[in-house]
């Protein structure tokens, strides 16, 4: 039987096709680039028997398989068994395929148990790292100031100074397996390379700490190749910051962001001629993505103000969005005003909702 895919699924499927040139990323995931392929796998393993109502969208190595449901409503992701095609045996792996996207496609993996130890130790690992670029004014301010620009590969999150070391997670070590990632070796992350912000898709944007008299070069690499190859796109943590103000304030004028690019950066260099080409690839004035934009209402700093009655899951919540120890977690909960998240309105109403299911009272506070 013929199937039709969710519309959420050819949405997703674009911004990945972007981003990925192969169709196996991340440990042996294999995502399902076209309908065809899906369909072959839908009717290799008999999906219209034992799983109807859903839709294999990637696999790993292990025979594990990722679903959708056909409902266009419903946008969670799902792990099943090649082996055992049970709607009763499903579990959610992610709200979306997008969100799953930005977390790389994990599948459910048994997490390693850190010890009191490894927590005191990245503790104090943190202490160390917030000391590291408290001397140095330049990396403060450019903290300070994040520039956030949607849709180009450019930066989206910062990495918050007083929580630096937690921020190199995925970088720097690996919090689920409990591993040391960075290395001497060629291609391998380096000790002293710090990540200051990462775009839509973790790709990094670091400094080397080693180059303070040369005023921090920002460097870009991509994540997921197999190995960290380097890519200057700035001459320091000044100018990057000048570059990413000029091009948010172009950022819906096409003809004037084209104009700043041919004028005044380095097309031959990857990163930057992959946000002109995304650039270039916007359509300009067309209603729907003008309505679509208006419709995600002001940047805005989302606060807890009062965590409620569940202390205790909200202090779980806030361990599993910040990285923190149980210890940090708790002192974190204290605070009269807690800063959640940064974004636009309508993307933080999952957020703010989870924050209510919980019992936690928040506030918007608009940016300029």
């Amino acid at each position: 039987m013929k199937i039709n895919l969710p519309d959420h699924w050819s949405d997703f499927i674009k911004t990945f096709i972007k981003k990925h040139k192969k169709e196996i990323v991340y440990d042996g995931v294999r995502v399902f680039r076209t309908e065809e392929e899906i369909q072959e796998r839908y009717d290799t393993h008999e999906f219209e028997k034992f799983l109807p109502e859903y839709i294999p969208v990637a696999d790993d190595s292990g025979g594990q398989v990722a679903v959708i449901s056909k409902n266009n409503k419903e946008t969670k992701v799902y792990l099943s068994s090649y082996g055992v095609l049970q709607k009763e045996d499903l579990e959610i792996l992610d709200r979306d395929l997008v969100h799953w996207m930005q977390r790389k496609f994990p599948f459910e993996r048994e997490r390693k148990i850190i010890s009191p130890f490894e927590i005191e130790k990245r503790e104090k690992e943190n202490i160390l790292w917030n000391e590291k670029i408290s001397s140095f004014p330049a990396i403060i301010e450019f903290l300070k100031e994040p520039v956030r620009i949607e849709g180009l590969a450019l930066p989206e999150n910062y990495a918050p100074a007083e929580y630096i070391y937690y921020f190199q997670d995925g970088y720097h070590y690996n919090s689920v397996e409990n591993t040391i990632l960075t290395d001497i070796t060629p291609g391998s992350f380096k000790a002293d390379w710090i990540v200051l912000a990462s775009n839509y898709f973790a790709d990094p944007f670091f400094i080397d700490l080693n180059e303070a008299e040369h005023n921090f070069p920002v460097y870009f690499a991509y994540h997921g190749q197999g190995k960290w190859e380097p890519l200057k796109v700035a001459e320091s943590l000044c100018t990057f910051q000048k570059i990413l103000h000029e091009i948010q304030s172009l950022r819906f004028d096409k003809a004037g962001l084209i104009h700043y690019f041919d004028e005044n950066i380095d097309l031959e260099n990857p990163l930057w001629k992959e946000v002109y080409e995304n650039i270039k690839d916007e359509e300009e004035g067309n209603p729907e993505q003008i309505e679509t934009y208006e419709s995600i209402g002001p940047e805005v700093n989302l606060y807890i103000t009062d965590i409620g009655p569940n202390k205790m899951k909200v202090i779980a919540l806030l361990k599993k969005e910040f990285g923190l120890s149980g210890t940090e977690a708790l002192e974190l909960s204290k605070e009269t005003k807690i800063l959640f998240r940064t974004g636009y309105s309508k993307w933080l109403e999952y957020d703010r909702k989870q924050l209510e299911d919980l019992g936690a009272s928040v506030e918007w506070e608009a940016l300029d």
